[in-house]
This record gives structure tokens, sequence and C-alpha cells, in this order.
């Protein structure tokens, strides 16, 4: 399918035939097994595409084959679809004409001849009237300017064709009985379910989203040999200023999985009217510390022309109404599915288009229209790509270069097609170094004969010692003055029989590292900041590389030819302005110079990618605490940890230590240089859910908060529950086992300046007494007393159980100390027992005794309560157990009254 064929898409249909004719001329036969999966007749063909589509397949391309349709699909299937039925021969038609259809000036063209056959139905270009074919007579009907539909001489019995309309290809097949079949293949652009504005940090919706749309009144043109060919009367040319963060759609599209970066888009208003405009989408390559951060896309404009018919305002108008800007929704230009109305498009007639500078791989060289040729102005080398861009790119129509044909010849120089870079591709001798008289074209959006500039550059071509690019390094720094090393055995192999005379002549005293770029042809200067020019654009030297005998001592020299060993990477990690990315693929090109001209004799790429632990490493769960993998802490208070007591109470505050939740929290994030940048914070993005999973319609800040969130030492970070969570003077600790969000932040290393060192997890702390959530238990489950007399019940009859069935516990009497009972564990307050039926059985001494140590005349006596027997019964012994935070267990066993039982 041919790109005039193609261009057809923007006005929102098209139509192309199976054999690029509207005649079908040949047999099939030969064809009809000839599909990739081995199909063996139509039926089966389109069954194949139907499942396909079951699947959630969806379409990326058709292009006409002989007797069919090739369809591709987005995970890379692809499918020969053809016709059941031989290819009738049907009538020549005039001249054999239709082997290409293209639409322009509203009306169809076929093989570059204008037909009478009308293809817009409006002046906006907003649809196309698609042609069909009659399946009465056989003939291709298209629209006159009437709309009506109008038969054409053009025969098309037998043929296949495709309808693409909505985002959704038709194709139309004829079976082996003539009769047409149809099949509907999804296109990515009709996949697509949601288009939202952010940010440009992508994290919030951006209600308002404006474009500043720059256009020209255009002078026309007759002596432009550029790309875009020259401007023609009544032309309106337009573009946006990119620069800082402007005029971008910071969009979030629906299902991730399409990739809008293949798929045109368009501005439309609410009356459906499309904008002359196109706008095209480029994948966000950054990183991002919230979960969703796939189908992101920056949406720019794309710089272009419009025939305005001699009213230089035709095409802001269409973004006007009454003078007022009008609402506009961003569309893919193939489908229906739209963003909300919420992009405003500014209209700025401009009167001047200066271009400024002319940059050559981003390094300034010299003023549009000013030659720099009296002296070498920039240095390239045999295979190295040359960028040329001007300043003001806004200002832009288009741009081409040229060289002489002797220059072109001797170096092997290749021009780009879109004339915007170049590389010469082979050095005329071994020996000489040249230089070339690059010829820089520029013709700005002002248009005009008079404004096409020619600026001529003095660029030496270097040869080329030797050239190699690394397999990238993958290296985890653990402080920000991290260094490693890479071995420089790749380095020499590329100088070759050239690596003696190498030895002899490269500077060994120097930073190596020219430049740190975000491409592998290393066009593309990493922002990292500024160091005295484009050119060391490296803040303040994140990066520096040189050569090395070993990591402590760089070469000499007098030494280099038996002790080169490594190349050392030395990395000084800015922490607050724009750090080495985590995550990034960074291209460090290292530049060997001669030491007495300092002339690049040789470059070597080495790619590198800097990572960080997962968190996961960093707070390592407990297992005991959060269970099952969930990210639920069960967090059981511990008596330790009790120090602060609430004021006014004999109990001490509810607090839950987070370090008690992960393995060596603070000594981890210590090894991980957080220090200052650790935060634990309560998070009310979402209500708190109890331990039913029910949702208590409150925030966690309502129930708790965070004391020492920057967690330390000496200053251990707690989940703080609150006492009066209604205010209303009584205790309500309404905290206590509710499912508390507390998040995470914290920066590997400490290094803050941008968001692929940060990290960031919520997790729910549960916050519990280990007593309240236990229970008492009685020996065999039951415990036998006097019907009639006293008995005394010790620990080995009663006893308590925490959370943990498995840890059993004392609730008698240890001992006393400074008039104060002693328990057998140190988060009991105190233990009271009583009855739950006086009818059956009193309690006679409801709080354990203090036990008394044998003496000389007399036997030990463990702690005990008493009981008296009412009437021979069961009945439940109720046991109240206080916790030092405040809270109770009230727990019962069942007590029954025999006679003849007591102690």
């Amino acid at each position: 399918m041919n790109k005039k064929f193609l261009s057809a898409i923007l006005f929102g249909a098209l139509m192309v035939s199976s054999t690029g004719t509207f005649v079908s001329c040949k047999d099939y036969d030969d064809d009809i097994d000839r599909i990739d999966n081995t199909l063996n007749d139509l039926k089966s063909q389109i069954a194949a595409l139907q499942t396909e589509v079951a699947n959630g397949n969806w379409v990326t391309s058709v292009t006409p084959t002989e007797g069919g349709f090739t369809v591709v699909f987005k995970d890379g299937k692809t499918y020969t679809i053809v016709n059941g039925k031989d290819g009738e021969k049907g009538d020549k038609g005039e001249d054999g004409k239709g082997t290409e259809v293209a639409v322009k000036d509203g009306y169809w063209y076929i093989d570059g001849e204008k037909t009478d056959y009308l293809a817009v139905t409006s002046e906006d270009l907003k649809e196309v009237k698609v042609p069909y074919i009659n399946e009465e007579d056989g003939y291709w009907y298209f629209y006159n300017d009437k709309g009506e539909a109008e038969k054409s001489p053009y025969k098309a019995t037998g043929a296949a064709y495709a309808v693409n309309d909505g985002g959704v290809f038709t194709l139309y097949m004829p079976d082996a009985n003539g009769v047409m079949q149809t099949i509907k293949l999804p296109t990515a652009a009709s996949a697509i379910s949601s288009i939202e504005f952010l940010d440009n940090d992508y994290q919030a919706i951006k209600d308002l989203n404006e474009i500043t749309l720059l256009y020209w009144d255009a002078a026309a043109t007759t002596e432009w040999k550029g790309p875009r060919g020259n401007i023609s009367n009544n032309i309106t040319t337009y573009s946006t200023d990119l620069s800082g963060n402007n005029n971008v759609l910071y969009t979030r599209i629906a299902p991730s999985s399409v990739d809008a970066s293949e798929l045109a888009f368009s501005l439309i208003d609410t009356k459906d009217n499309v904008a002359s405009i196109a706008l095209a989408a480029k994948k966000y390559d950054g990183m991002l510390t919230r979960a969703a951060e796939n189908g992101l896309y920056d949406i720019t404009v794309v710089p272009g022309s419009y025939a305005d018919g001699g009213d230089a305002n035709k095409l802001a108008n269409q973004f006007l109404s009454s003078g007022a800007n009008k609402a506009m929704a961003l569309k893919p230009a193939t489908a229906n599915y739209r963003s909300l109305f919420n992009v405003k498009v500014i209209p700025d007639k401009q009167t001047t288009a200066p271009l400024t500078n002319i940059n050559l791989n981003g390094n300034y060289v010299t003023i549009v229209g000013v030659d720099k040729t009296t002296e070498v102005a920039y240095q390239t080398k045999v295979g190295q790509e040359v960028v040329v861009s001007v300043t003001k790119e806004c200002n832009l129509y288009d741009m081409y270069l040229s060289a002489s044909e002797e220059d072109k010849a001797l170096f092997g120089i290749i021009f780009s097609e879109d004339g915007r870079s170049f590389k010469a591709t082979k050095s005329p001798d071994n020996v000489t170094d040249a230089t070339i008289d690059l010829e820089v074209y520029t013709l700005p959006n002002i248009g005009g004969n008079s404004n096409i500039k020619k600026t001529t550059i003095r660029v030496e071509i270097n040869r080329t010692l030797g050239e190699a690019t690394y397999d990238k390094q993958t290296k985890q720094p653990n402080k920000t003055n991290y260094s490693f090393l890479v071995s420089a055995d790749k380095l020499k192999a590329s100088l070759s029989s050239d690596l003696n005379a190498w030895y002899a002549s490269v500077k060994t005293d120097v930073n190596v590292l020219q430049n740190i770029y975000d491409d592998e042809a290393c066009t593309v200067i990493s922002d990292l900041g500024t160091n005295g020019g484009a050119t060391t654009n490296m803040n303040n030297k994140q990066v520096a590389v040189t050569m090395n005998v070993d990591n402590d001592n760089q070469v000499t020299p007098a030494n280099i030819a038996t002790k080169l060993n490594y190349l050392k990477f030395q990395l000084d990690i800015n922490k607050t302005v724009k750090p080495l990315k985590i995550g990034k693929t960074y291209y460090a090109k290292l530049s060997f110079v001669d030491k007495t001209s300092n002339i690049e004799l040789n470059y070597v790429v080495v790619p590198f990618e800097l990572t960080k632990p997962e968190l996961n490493t960093i707070l390592v769960k407990e297992s005991g605490v959060f269970r099952d993998g969930k990210d639920l802490a069960q967090a059981y208070m511990y008596w330790g940890d009790a120090t602060t007591k609430v004021t006014g109470k004999s109990y001490y505050q509810s607090n839950y230590y987070i370090d008690r939740a992960f393995t060596d929290m603070q000594k981890k994030l210590s090894d991980a240089k957080m220090v200052t940048s650790p935060t634990f914070a309560i998070d009310d993005a979402n209500n708190v859910l109890d331990a039913e999973g029910k949702d208590t319609g409150k925030k966690a800040s309502y129930f708790a908060s965070i004391v020492n969130p920057v967690p330390s030492s000496t200053n251990r970070a707690h989940v703080s529950l609150k006492e009066d969570t209604d205010g209303n003077g009584s205790r309500d600790v309404a905290g206590y086992k509710k499912d508390l969000n507390v998040k995470f932040t914290g920066a590997y290393l400490d290094v803050t300046g941008d968001d692929s060192w940060k990290y960031a997890k919520t997790y729910q702390f549960r916050v519990m007494s280990p007593i309240l959530e236990g229970e008492a238990v009685a020996a065999n489950n039951v415990v036998e007393v006097s019907a009639t007399g006293r008995t005394k019940l010790y620990k080995e009859n009663i006893w308590a159980k925490t959370y943990n069935n498995d840890v059993k516990y004392d609730i008698f009497a240890k001992g006393k100390a400074a008039g104060v009972i002693e328990w057998y564990r140190s988060d009991i307050a105190n233990v009271t027992f009583s009855t739950g039926n006086k009818n059956v059985f009193e309690v006679t001494v409801a709080t354990p005794t203090v036990p008394v140590a044998a003496t000389a005349t007399a036997p030990a006596v463990d702690s005990y309560i008493e009981v008296e027997g009412v009437t021979e019964n069961t009945a439940k012994l109720k046991v109240a157990v206080d916790d030092i935070w405040g809270y109770t267990l009230n727990s019962s066993v069942d007590i029954k009254t025999t006679l003849n039982t007591g102690k």
C-alpha cells in the first residue's frame, strides 16, 4: 500500500482494491493455497481472523496482495486471505487505470489524474465518501457533487476490497460462489477506551490543556529544493514551540497495550468538525513512582501547512467561535473515540520567524546565514551521524544539506531523507584528515525566496583509528561517589594494528569522557545540568572516566602499553539536581585525543544503566507479622515499647513501633544510605477497612497518627492510636484492630532529585493487644470443684493463651515487689475472677494471691483463687485480664460443681 494511498486515511476512510486496480485481470487458482497458516479456503481464513479478534487481538496493517490482503496483527501474526473465486477479467476500463488511488482537493485521483468523482462531502475535509461495488452489475460507484452515487467505467466483478472506517477494517471477499463475504477487523485505534490528560509530572488529571498554535501567512517560494517542496500561494504554515513543557498534551491512553505512537491524532470540536492539523504521540520514556506508569505519551502538533484559499486566518478560525476559543477534543484520526472537550488551541499569528543559530549535534556553530569557513567549525569522525538543527525549531519550515559533488564522492557523504543529518562513510586515505564545506539551506515558516538562507560550515572529518560499542554495564551504586571498572580489552581490540601508534600518541592524564548521551548514535546529550556549556553538560561532572591500571592508579605515558587494564568510571551523583536516572540507559562517549594536538584519535561508546535495590530487600517483611505474602501487618504491641502513659491514666499509649514489622529495618535503611529521605506517613488516599474487610468510611488520620515519621535508631517511627477519636472526652480507641494505611516513601542513597531513585509503598497496620486477642483456658476444658465447700484453683487449673494458640501464659501472680503484684507476663496489669452464676458457685478469693515461699516450718504456697460451691451444676468462671495499654480481655472457663471435690 503506497503512501499516497494511505494519506486518504486522514479524511476518515480508506478504500483499496486487492489488485491495486479496479479491474481483476488474473486467475488466482494458484494463489488460493498461499496462506501463511496453510488455510485452504475462504471460510477457514475468515474464521481464523475472527478467532484473533475474539481473543482481543487487533490489526496493525491491511496490505493488498494478489487476490486478497495480508493482515498483520499486533502480536506479529500474519495472515494472507485471498479470493475464493477466480477474478474475472472484466472490461479493461479507460486505459487500464486504477493502479493508484488517492484523495486530493476533495476528489478521487486515479493514477495521478483527477476524476470527476467527489471524495469529500464538506469543506473542512471531515468525511470521505467511500465508493462501493454494485453487486448487480459489478461496477464501482462513486459520488458526484450532489452526493449521489454514480456508476463509473471501472469494472470490479470478483475483486476483493477493504474499507477502514472508525478504526475498523471491513474486508469484502468473494467466495467460490461469487457471494461477497465480510469480516470486521479492529485496529489499535478502535481499541482505545480512554484518553485523559495529566500534568507534566503525569500525576494529576489536568482539566484544561492549552496549545498555542503559531501560524504564518507564508509567502510563496519558487526556489526551494528541500524535502517539503516549495510553498504555494495562499498557504498558512503552522507549528508549536516545544521548548520547556509548552504545548505538549501529557496523555494517558488505555488500554496500555495500544501503541499510540503508531497512530495519527486529530482535534475535533463539539460539532465533530475535524481541525486541519495533525498530532503525533511519543511514548513517555521516564520513570514514575506511581503504579500506573504505562500508556503515557507526549502528544504534540505535527508542523505543517494549510491551503487557506487566500484567507490567512482560515486555519485559526477553526479554533474560534465568535472570537472565543472552542473546546476541542483529541481523537485518533482513524477511530471515533475521543477525549473530553478540554483542549484549547490558541492561534497566534506570527509576522517573523527568526531561526537564530545553527547547531551540529547540539553544539553551537554559527548564526543562520553567517558562513564559518575560515577555520574548522566542527569535527566529526567517519561513520558518525551529525544532526543539524536551528535554535528556534518552531520557526523552521524546512531544511536540507548539501556539499560539493567532489566532497560527496571523496568522503562518501550520505544525507538523511528529512534533510536534517549527514555522515561521512569513508576517509580519502589512511593518513590525511580533511575538511568539507557543508552547505545548510534553511527556509523559515514565513516563506519567501528572499528568506531562503545558505550557510556554509567547514567540517573536519577525522580519520578513525578505531571505534567500538561496549555491552551495557548494569551497576547498582552503594554510594553517590561510586566507581566501577570496565575492561579496556574492547578498546584495545578496536585499534587493531594501530594500537602501538595509539599508545605513543594518546593523552593519558585526562578525563576521557566526551559526554553522556541518551541515544546509541550519541546525538542527544543527556540533560544532567550544566557545567560550562552544552559540551560538558554533566551537572558538575557527575561522571568522569580515566584510563587505569587498577581501581586506584591511572596509567602514565610510560606504562600505558603494558598497564592499561581498565576504564574507570567515577560517579559523583548529585542528590538534588538532575541526577543520573535509575533504570535509564546512558551512552558514555569516551574520546581519546592526541597528546600534542588534542585532536580526537578514536572513541568508544560504553552504555551503562544504574539500578537500585527492590524495596522488599530494604523493608524486609517479618513473616510472623505480614502473613500470606500480604501487605497487612498484624501489629501486636510489645510491652518493651510501652514507655509513654496516657495523660492522667495508669495505662500506656497504644503504640506500634514500625521497625517491629521489618527485619533489621534501621540497619538496612542505613546500608542503603537512606537517612533523611525515609518517611512513614498516614495515607489518606483510601478509606480504612476493619478486620472483617468492611469500609469504615473514615481515613486513617481519623484513627491514628505517626510519631517520629523519619525513623532513626533513637527516634523510632510508630503508629499511635488516638485515645479519643470522637472528641467527646471519654476513651474511644476506634483505631484498634482497623487496617490503618501507612505509606513509606524514601529515596535510595537519599537522592531526591529524580523520581527514579524514589520508593513509595503503602502498608496496612492492624494494631492490637496480644492479651486482648487471646482467651482463658481450663485444664481438660472444665474445672471440677466441690459443690458443698471451698476449692482453691491454681495455674495448673486455669491459664490463658495469646492470639497465637501456641503461646500459653500463666495468669496467676508471680510475686510482689514494692507493694505491687508481679505477673508472669510484663504486659499484664491485673487479673480478676468472678462467678458467672451465684446460684452455682461464688468466688471467695477473686484476685490471685501472692505466692509464699517455703520456710523451715511451712511449705510453699502457690498463687491461687478460691471458689465456694452452692449447688451441683456447671457455670462460667469469668476471667478479666487487664493489659498495660488499658484493654481488658473478658473470657471465661467452665466450672463444674460436684460432691466430694475440693482442695
